[in-house]
């Protein structure tokens, strides 16, 4: 596809409060584009592993760098944000909502319902096949997953208001249904960017995921989309009753061996207040991964839809 310059301007609002340390990591926090950049090369890895597999390293590094650079060279993709409003307020909010006292710990967010643009932009020309690989990781980060510490558990959540571009970039859904395609719609689109960038770069594709757990969290059969409606009366209340529920396992990840959890969730609005979606990363945790108890307790405690999405886990 021929090279050309673009911009894509997103309107974001906080959903859950938003940790994310500025100069002082203890002081106020502050919109800083390091931390979206490093969650859009989270889940543009995720997706590029469905894409390519597991095996081939350093064709995904090549890949990935192509898009967000590397020690070698920059990125063609900068990313600037501008709080709206005036400066964003925070609060000091818990870091474990379902606790109490000392065992709860705090420290400063900004807080929920502040909005501010989020500006991708190519000042060089680049191909089409990057720029659209950008905007698929952008779109990842926000659908299912949040910005900074403690976003595998609901914090950091945006909402996407707005954008320059609805139809590659689509507000974010206020009903179950509309979210069950949204989500679909987002991992199936980041698959097909992943493949047209892979093939822009001759690397050879799969026909499909791969079948089981995977060398780094990515797309593959084992990976799970699961969305339910809690009717909770806001964001924080459907977070604090995942985090009542979700059991102490090395399944869920954990500090002794220090693993990443594989489970990913985040409220989502509905009509009838809000709910949570889920979605797991199937990857080969260091104590074994037994993801039949990842998928038996999201169907135990919460009964909700699992989803299918073409090359991504199907």
């Amino acid at each position: 596809m021929p090279e050309s310059s673009s911009s894509l301007t997103v309107t974001l609002e906080t959903v859950t409060p938003l940790f994310l340390g500025g100069a002082d990591p203890r002081g106020a926090p502050e919109l800083r584009p390091p931390a979206f950049r490093g969650a859009m090369r989270y889940w543009l890895r995720a997706a590029l592993g469905g894409v390519i597999g597991d095996d081939n390293l350093k064709a995904l590094h090549d890949l990935e760098s192509s898009v967000f650079g590397s020690t070698d060279f920059g990125s063609p993709i900068h990313v600037r944000l501008r709080p709206l409003d005036g400066e964003p307020q925070n609060n000091t909010e818990k870091i474990l909502p379902h606790k109490e006292g000392k065992e709860a710990g705090s420290r400063k967010a900004i807080r929920a319902e502040q909005r501010f643009e989020l500006t991708l932009s190519t000042p060089r020309h680049v191909s089409q096949e990057i720029w659209k690989a950008a905007i698929a990781a952008l779109r990842l980060a926000v659908t299912f997953g949040g910005v900074g510490l403690r976003s595998r558990r609901g914090y950091g959540t945006l909402r996407i208001v707005c954008s320059t571009d609805s139809i590659l970039f689509p507000a974010s859904p206020t009903s179950l249904q509309d979210w069950k395609t949204f989500a679909q719609q987002t991992a199936e689109n980041a698959v097909q960017a992943c493949r047209q960038l892979a093939r822009s770069r001759q690397v050879p594709v799969l026909g499909q995921p791969p079948n089981a757990a995977t060398r780094f969290p990515c797309a593959n059969k084992q990976s799970l989309i699961m969305i339910c409606d809690l009717k909770a009366s806001s964001a924080m209340t459907a977070v604090t009753q995942f985090m009542q529920k979700v059991p102490k396992d090395p399944a869920f990840g954990g500090i002794q061996p220090r693993q990443a959890s594989p489970l990913w969730v985040r409220p989502i609005q509905t009509e009838n207040g809000y709910g949570l979606l889920f979605l797991v990363l199937a990857s080969k945790l260091k104590t074994g991964a037994d993801y039949n108890k990842v998928q038996q307790f999201l169907s135990g405690y919460f009964g909700g839809q699992y989803l299918q999405a073409k090359g991504w886990n199907t």
